[in-house]
C-alpha cells in the first residue's frame, strides 16, 4: 500500500515478510493466506510484493540487521517522553525509525549484531515503557509511518553497543567511586572538578560527541545542548545539578573560538533550563539576575492558586505552549499582566505580533513568508482583549505604532486604502465572528469581497497584487510586498455556528490558525509590571532592521528579505510533512480538504517564526528539528481541532457524522473503557482506516482516551470518552 513507500527498499528486496493479526491482544504472524508464520521457518515467509495490499504486515528480523523498540516513549499527544531523548537521538542517526502500531512507541532498524550476553529488554518504571533489542528470530511490524523523516538504515553498531552496556547488560555496572574533589582554585566553573558518578558518566560521554561551536551559532548549540544536560536522568530519575551542568558546558565552551563570555554562558544555560529542555515537566523558572536581560529576572512568579479547570475539548497540550525566546517571553508577560490568563490566546497574539515584526525581514529556502491570519476564541469576559492590548503598546513602545491597522473593516476598499499607505499593517479586529458571518451575506457584495481581498493577500507576500482594475489607472492600487497580518477575536459559539459549508470551501478559514481557550479561567490580580526593556529591545531590533541596501530599500520594504536556513534535519521534517498533507488533501472530502488547504504554507511560517523567536539580536537564526516538529505539531493539532469544531457546528460532513457518532457510541459507558472488538461490533459498517481515522482524530482532539494496558504479557488498548476521566 502506499503508506509503505518510505520503507527502505532493501528490506522490500528482502524475502522475509508476513501479516499480523492480534489474537486476544497479542501480535501473531501470519501467512497471506491466514495460516501460521513462524519467525524460524523461513518457508512460511513471503516477498514484500505479496503483503504490501494489507494494512497489517511484519518482517523477520534477521542478520545484518538489528531491531529496537521503545515501548511507551510517545504521549498521546505524540510528544516523546524524557527517558527517550537521548536513546531517539542516537538511534535515530543511524536508524530507520517508525512509530508503531499503538502510536505510543518507536522501532528503529539499524545494522548492528547485539553483543554476546546481552538481554533482549529493560523495564522503564510502570506501566508499559521498556527498551527491547532482537536481532534474529523475531517477527517486527511496521506501519510505514517514519519517525522525524528517518528513513534510512545504516551502520549502528556502536550505538547497539552503547544501548546494550547502559541498559540490557547482564550484570549491572559497578558504581565508580567519587574521586576526591581538589580545593577550588578559582570560581570560574571550568576550573572546579567533574563529579564522576554514573549519570555524569553518560552525560560525559555524550557531551564528547559536541562539537564545538563558531561565532553566530555559539548560543543557538548552548542552548540546545544545555537544554538536553537538564534532561538527562537515571532510573531513579534523578537529574544532574546545576554545578555538574554548569561545568560540563564550561568545559565545551573552552574549545570554542572564542569562547562564550561566563556571564553569557551562565544566561544560556538558566534560559534552557526552563525553556530548552526537551520534556514536558518543565523545570520551574529561576530568577537570575543579570542586568534584565532574562525575563525571569523582572517578572515575579505567579501567585499560588487553585488549578485552572480545562476544557478537554478546547485546551493546547501544554508543551505546545512552551515557545522559546520572544514569543515565550512576550507570553509570560501577557499572562503575568491578565486578570485571566488565557494561555491559548496568549500564544494567538505573541504569533501575531511575531509575524508582523518580522514581515519583510527573512524567508525560508521555499521563500517563505511570515504573514499569518490568527483567531483567537475565548467565551464572553474572558479577558481576550488583552493580547490586542499588549501588541499595541509594545508596538508603541518600541517606536512603530503606526503598523496597527483599523480595529474594524467596512469592506474590501477599505483593507485596499490602508495597505496602499502602509504595506504592513497588523489587523486586530473584535468579535470577528460578525464579520466571518457578514462575508456570507449574498445582498451586502461589499462584504463578501473581504473574504477574497483577504485570501489574496495572504498569498502576495512575496510579489506584487493588484486590486480592483478601473477605466482611471489612477484608482487602480498596485501593493508591493504587501504584508497584511490578522488578529481576531470572538467567542467559540459565535464564530463556530456562522460557518457555512462553502465558508469552508472558500479558503479564508483554511489559511487561518484558530486557538481556542478552555471554558473556565481562574480571576487573577494581574502584576503590574512594567514593559520589560528586553522585550521591547528585540520587537524594535527587528522592525528597525535593513535587509536590503540602495535607494530601492526605501521605496519597496520587503522586496530583499535574508534568508533563514533549514539544518538538514528540519528540512527533511518539513519536506515529509509536505508530502503527507499532499496526499491528505487528495484523499479527504472537500471540506477537510479545504481546512488542510493551507496546513503545509502555514506550518512552514510557523517554523519560520520559532527560529526567529530564538534569535539574540547577534546570531541569524536557524530552522532547526526542533522548529519544525514544533510547527507541524503544533499546526496538525490546530487544524484537527478546526475540523472537528466544523464538523460538529457544520452541516454537511459525512466525516463529522462518524465522529459525532463514535463520541456518542463512548459516551454510552459513564466511566468505562471499550475494546476495540466492542467497538468494531458496533460500527460493522465503518471499513477498518474509517475506524482507525475517526478514532485518531477524537484522540488527538482530547475527546477520547487511549489505554494501553499489559496484562499476563498480553497487550490491551481500550478506549473511553474524556467526559467521564477524572
Amino acid at each position: 500500500m502506499d503508506h509503505y513507500r518510505r520503507v527502505p527498499q532493501e528490506l522490500k528486496a528482502l524475502r522475509r515478510w508476513c501479516c499480523w493479526r492480534l489474537v486476544r491482544g497479542t501480535k501473531m504472524p501470519v501467512q497471506a493466506t491466514g495460516t501460521a508464520a513462524k519467525s524460524n521457518d523461513p518457508s512460511t515467509w513471503a516477498e514484500f510484493e505479496t503483503v504490501e495490499h494489507f494494512d497489517r504486515v511484519a518482517t523477520f528480523l534477521e542478520e545484518p540487521y538489528c531491531g529496537v523498540d521503545l515501548d511507551g516513549c510517545l504521549e498521546e499527544n505524540g510528544g516523546l517522553k524524557q527517558w527517550a531523548w537521548e536513546l531517539v537521538a542516537r538511534l535515530s542517526e543511524v536508524s530507520y525509525s517508525e512509530v508503531s502500531p499503538s502510536g505510543l512507541g518507536i522501532k528503529f532498524i539499524t545494522k548492528a549484531r547485539k553483543p554476546e550476553g546481552s538481554r533482549c529488554t529493560h523495564k522503564i518504571g510502570e506501566g508499559k515503557q521498556q527498551i527491547e533489542c532482537y536481532d534474529h528470530s523475531r517477527f517486527w511490524t511496521m506501519t510505514g509511518e517514519v519517525y522525524a523523516g528517518c528513513d534510512e538504515i545504516k551502520d549502528g553498531q556502536a550505538v547497539i553497543d552503547w544501548l546494550c552496556g547502559e541498559y540490557l547488560s547482564q550484570t549491572p555496572k559497578a558504581a565508580e567511586p567519587k574521586p576526591q574533589q581538589p580545593a577550588a582554585t578559582s570560581n570560574k566553573p571550568q576550573q572546579r572538578a567533574i563529579q564522576h558518578d554514573a549519570l555524569m558518566q553518560r552525560a560525559i560521554a555524550w557531551m564528547q560527541s559536541v562539537e564545538p561551536a563558531a561565532t553566530g551559532e555559539r548560543n543557538n548549540k548552548a542552548f540546545r545542548t544545555a537544554g538536553n544536560l537538564w534532561a538527562f536522568t537515571d532510573a531513579a530519575g534523578q537529574r544532574l545539578t546545576a554545578e555538574q551542568v554548569g561545568d560540563l558546558m564550561a568545559s565545551w565552551n573552552a574549545g570554542n573560538s572564542p569562547p562564550l563570555p561566563d556571564v553569557e554562558l551562565q544566561r544560556v544555560i538558566a534560559s534552557a533550563k526552563t525553556n530548552g529542555t526537551p520534556r514536558a515537566d518543565k523545570l520551574p523558572t529561576e530568577r537570575v539576575d543579570l542586568s534584565g536581560v532574562d525575563l525571569s529576572a523582572i517578572i515575579a512568579p505567579s501567585p499560588a492558586r487553585e488549578p485552572r479547570r480545562v476544557d478537554p475539548e478546547a485546551a493546547l497540550p501544554a508543551e505546545l505552549l512552551e515557545v522559546p525566546g520572544l514569543i515565550g517571553d512576550i507570553m509570560r508577560y501577557n499572562l503575568a499582566t491578565a486578570h485571566f490568563p488565557l494561555p491559548e490566546l496568549a500564544l494567538a497574539g505573541a504569533l501575531a505580533l511575531m509575524s508582523t515584526i518580522t514581515a519583510g525581514k527573512v524567508v525560508d529556502k521555499l521563500r517563505t513568508r511570515t504573514n499569518l491570519y490568527v483567531m483567537g476564541l475565548a467565551p464572553s469576559g474572558g479577558g481576550k482583549d488583552h493580547a490586542r492590548k499588549l501588541n499595541r503598546l509594545l508596538l508603541r513602545a518600541a517606536g512603530h505604532g503606526e503598523v496597527v491597522g483599523p480595529e474594524r473593516i467596512g469592506s474590501h476598499a477599505g483593507i485596499i486604502a490602508c495597505m496602499a499607505e502602509q504595506w504592513l499593517t497588523l489587523f486586530q479586529l473584535d468579535e470577528i465572528g460578525h464579520l466571518v458571518m457578514a462575508m456570507q451575506d449574498r445582498g451586502s457584495p461589499h462584504l463578501v469581497q473581504i473574504s477574497a481581498v483577504l485570501m489574496q493577500l495572504f498569498s502576495s507576500a512575496d510579489g506584487e497584487w493588484q486590486a480592483d482594475a478601473y477605466g482611471d489607472r489612477n484608482k487602480t492600487k498596485r501593493l508591493s510586498y504587501p504584508h497584511a497580518i490578522l488578529y481576531g477575536t470572538a467567542v467559540p459559539e459565535g464564530f463556530w455556528e456562522n460557518l457555512s459549508e462553502d465558508n469552508l470551501k472558500g479558503g479564508l478559514i483554511g489559511r487561518c490558525l484558530v486557538f481556542e481557550a478552555g471554558k473556565y479561567v481562574h480571576y487573577q490580580e494581574p502584576q503590574e509590571i512594567d514593559l520589560p526593556a528586553s522585550i521591547v529591545d528585540r520587537i524594535r531590533w527587528w522592525l528597525d532592521l535593513q535587509t536590503g541596501t540602495g535607494d530601492l530599500c526605501d521605496l519597496q520594504p520587503g522586496a530583499h528579505p535574508r534568508r533563514v536556513d533549514r539544518d538538514e534535519a528540519a528540512h527533511r521534517r518539513l519536506h515529509q510533512h509536505m508530502l503527507d498533507i499532499s496526499e491528505r488533501r487528495m484523499t479527504e472530502e472537500p471540506v477537510r480538504a479545504a481546512l488542510w488547504s493551507r496546513a503545509g504554507e502555514n506550518t512552514n511560517k510557523l517554523a519560520l517564526l520559532f527560529a526567529c523567536s530564538r534569535c539574540n539580536c547577534e546570531e541569524w537564526p536557524v530552522i532547526t528539528l526542533q522548529d519544525a516538529d514544533r510547527a507541524i505539531r503544533l499546526n496538525n493539532w490546530l487544524t484537527r481541532r478546526k475540523l472537528l469544531a466544523a464538523d460538529r457546528h457544520v452541516s454537511g460532513s459525512e466525516f463529522g457524522r462518524l465522529v459525532n457518532q463514535m463520541r456518542g457510541l463512548l459516551r454510552e459507558r459513564p466511566g468505562e473503557s471499550w475494546s476495540l472488538t466492542a467497538i468494531t461490533r458496533r460500527t460493522r459498517k465503518l471499513t477498518p482506516k474509517q475506524r482507525q481515522d475517526v478514532l485518531k482524530t477524537l484522540i488527538e482532539c482530547g475527546d477520547v482516551i487511549q489505554d494501553v494496558k499489559e496484562v499476563n504479557g498480553r497487550t490491551y488498548v481500550e478506549y473511553s470518552s474524556s467526559e467521564q476521566a477524572d
